[in-house]
C-alpha cells in the first residue's frame, strides 16, 4: 500500500460523529473516506455484549480455567484476539463485575484429591481431569501445580460408574441423533441437568447412557 499512497489528509470537524480522510493516490486520484470519530474514555479492545453475557452465564457454574477452556474450544478470542486463559477470564469478570461461579468446600466427606477421587470412581487420573474440564465434576486448585480439590458426591458416583441401565437408555450418539442435535449439546444438556445420563462400563471403557423422555423422542422421529 505504501507503493500505491502519496499520502492521506485527514480533517477533523468542530462536530459530528465522523472525520474525513482523503487519500491521495500515486496516480493523482483522491479518495475520499469518512471514519467513525474515536469517543473519549473507550478503546477499541472493548468486549462485546454477547461475549460478556456468554462469560456471565458460564461463571455461574465453571472456574476461569473451565470458562477459559469452553471459551478456547468455542474458538472465541479477547478483544485483543489472544486465546482467552483463566487470568483473562478473571480479568474480564472483574472488569463487568461478574462474580466467581461456587467454589468447591476446602473440607467435607466428598472432597477428594485427584488420586482419591480416581480411585473412588474406578478411573485413571487423567479420566478425572477430563471430566473435570469438562465440568462432569467440580474441582478447584488454589493455583496451577497444586493439589486438586475434588468434590465428588453420591450422584456423582452413581452418574459415572453406572455398570448397566434400563434398555430404553441410548448412548451418546444415539441422543443426540433422537434430538437432532450435536454431540456436544447433548453433553452441554447433561451438565446443566436438562437431561439424566449415567456413565456405565463397557469392558475396559466407560461410554454414557442417556434417559431420554418418551415424547421428546418421540416427536423427534417425525422429523426425519
Amino acid at each position: 500500500m505504501r507503493c500505491l499512497i502519496d499520502h492521506v489528509v485527514v480533517t477533523v470537524p468542530e462536530e459530528g460523529p465522523h472525520v474525513t480522510a482523503d487519500v491521495h493516490w500515486f496516480g493523482g486520484e483522491v479518495s475520499r473516506l469518512e471514519v467513525p470519530r474515536g469517543k473519549t474514555g473507550r478503546h477499541q479492545h472493548v468486549a462485546e455484549p454477547e461475549l460478556v453475557e456468554l462469560v456471565r452465564r458460564l461463571a455461574r457454574d465453571f472456574s476461569d480455567v473451565q470458562v477459559a477452556s469452553i471459551l478456547q474450544r468455542k474458538r472465541i478470542q479477547t478483544p485483543k484476539g489472544l486465546a482467552f486463559t483463566a487470568h483473562r477470564v478473571a480479568n474480564l469478570r472483574k472488569t463487568h463485575g461478574i462474580a466467581p461461579g461456587s467454589r468447591v468446600p476446602r473440607s467435607g466427606e466428598d472432597i477428594c484429591t485427584a488420586q482419591q477421587a480416581a480411585e473412588r470412581l474406578g478411573v485413571d487420573r487423567s479420566t478425572v481431569n477430563r471430566w473435570i474440564q469438562a465440568g462432569l465434576l467440580k474441582g478447584d486448585q488454589v493455583t496451577p501445580g497444586a493439589p486438586w480439590r475434588i468434590q465428588v458426591t453420591a450422584d456423582d458416583v452413581r452418574r459415572l460408574t453406572a455398570s448397566d441401565t434400563p434398555r430404553d437408555w441410548v448412548s451418546l450418539k444415539g441422543a443426540a441423533a433422537a434430538l437432532g442435535v450435536s454431540q456436544q449439546t447433548v453433553v452441554q444438556r447433561l451438565k446443566s441437568g436438562q437431561l439424566e445420563g449415567i456413565r456405565v462400563q463397557e469392558g475396559r471403557r466407560t461410554a454414557w447412557r442417556i434417559h431420554l423422555l418418551s415424547t421428546s423422542y418421540d416427536d423427534q422421529g417425525t422429523l426425519f
